[in-house]
């Protein structure tokens, strides 16, 4: 009776912890202007409205700071979908009079929500009440979802989504799932060669990659087929900010101790290593007995191409908040704080204190000597779950030879 009940209990959906999160995010979102990525998008939507998307794609948006300075030029590097879906939060804001900020927040809320609600599927079976709790209330997702502004969370909804129809033999729309994440930022790209080796034959292989395909383009329409090569061209120049995270950070530490020739070889190579990580280990992972879930793959993927890249900005970290459930409520845990202890000061100093209408600004960012060793715990706390996951592949693969030499 204990056991029944013990599995009940792991299987509720935590309704009060959505609630509460939501409500938390909501106070944020009405309450908060957010990091400057909201004032970018601001602009976006005023210039397509008043120049359209060409001369948003050509040129981008500048604008000044409260106190005047102008800042360099904040390039639109979105897929054209999210064209479309300025539009729409644009007619949306002159009928409800709440600005676009807000909905943008609410829809990545309702990500969160969603995202949730998929993991739970996956995992009620063997996962805790307290870990679904832990995932709700993740302050990654709090702050990124309620406070930064952008569409982060949105993408990881439809790649965990992805990960769930695949897992579920509905490989079709797991790819017009894939198509939709890649239509709001071409990240997920990352996990398609995990993809293709998961997938059994050459033929299902094309077609998923071909359904994929045919869902972003018609995504992108009518602007994909109005200004292909511009569109193109800007969103695939886009490398990211790069000098405070990871080893591209070590290595400027290296070159201001007089190394300046491990930072100068590094640095050209640096995300091509991280790509060509995430494109190998899906290869390595699918010589292994017995393979790892497609969900624990992506996970790892997640956290590689992470650990790797020479870019990072704070609303990155929301694509590693649903992954981690698979290692448990301790690493979860550990690293949520970890990670949300690391954002909370980063935008409490950008923003002065938390008060009315709180403005984290991270285009000329304070590099006060603490946030950096806090930017570089996280840093480290992310490679931590990345060995986390390699000793759950080995471990999985030590159980599966002993079960078949029992």
């Amino acid at each position: 009776m204990a056991a029944a009940a013990e599995e009940a209990a792991s299987m509720r959906f935590p309704t009060w912890a959505v609630a509460a999160a939501l409500l938390a995010k909501a106070f944020l979102a009405l309450t908060t202007t957010g990091t400057n990525d909201a004032v970018t998008w601001t602009h976006d939507l005023s210039t397509l409205r008043t120049e359209g998307p060409a001369k948003l794609y050509r040129e981008g948006v500048q604008y000044a700071s409260p106190s005047g300075t102008l800042y360099q030029r904040q390039l639109f590097i979105h897929p054209p979908g999210i064209v479309t879906g300025l539009y729409g939060l644009g007619m949306l804001q002159n009928v409800s009079g709440l600005p676009l900020t807000f909905w943008m927040r609410m829809l990545c809320a309702l990500a969160d929500i969603g995202a949730l609600a998929v993991v739970w599927a996956l995992f009620r079976r063997t996962a805790t009440t307290g870990l679904m709790v832990l995932l709700a209330l993740s302050p990654i997702s709090i702050l990124v979802s309620g406070f930064h502004v952008n569409t982060d969370p949105i993408m990881t909804f439809f790649v965990v989504l992805t990960v769930f129809l695949v897992e579920r033999k509905h490989s079709g729309w797991a790819a017009v799932a894939f198509g939709l994440a890649t239509s709001i930022k071409l990240v997920p790209l990352i996990y398609l060669p995990a993809m293709i080796a998961y997938l059994p034959r050459n033929a299902a292989r094309a077609k998923w990659v071909a359904v994929a395909g045919a869902t972003w383009v018609a995504v992108g329409m009518p602007w994909l087929a109005q200004y292909p090569g511009l569109i193109l061209r800007t969103i695939l120049s886009y490398s990211g900010a790069t000098g405070s995270w990871g080893f591209y950070f070590l290595s400027g530490l290296l070159k201001l101790m007089g190394m300046a020739g491990v930072h100068d070889l590094y640095g050209p190579v640096a995300r091509w290593i991280a790509l060509l990580a995430v494109t190998l280990v899906p290869f390595v992972l699918k010589a292994l007995a017995p393979r790892p879930s497609l969900f624990v793959q992506f996970g790892a993927i997640t956290f590689l191409f992470l650990f790797l890249s020479p870019g990072f900005g704070l609303q990155y970290l929301a694509w590693t908040v649903p992954w981690i459930v698979a290692l448990g409520i301790g690493p979860a845990a550990e690293y949520y704080a970890i990670a949300g202890t690391f954002m909370l000061a980063v935008y409490t100093e950008a923003a002065g204190g938390w008060k009315a209408n709180a403005y984290a600004e991270l285009l000329t960012p304070k590099n006060h000597t603490m946030l950096l060793l806090m930017g570089l715990v996280c840093w480290i706390a992310v490679g931590a779950v990345l060995w986390r996951y390699a000793r759950l592949t080995l471990e999985s693969r030590c159980n599966g030879r002993a079960s078949g030499g029992g």
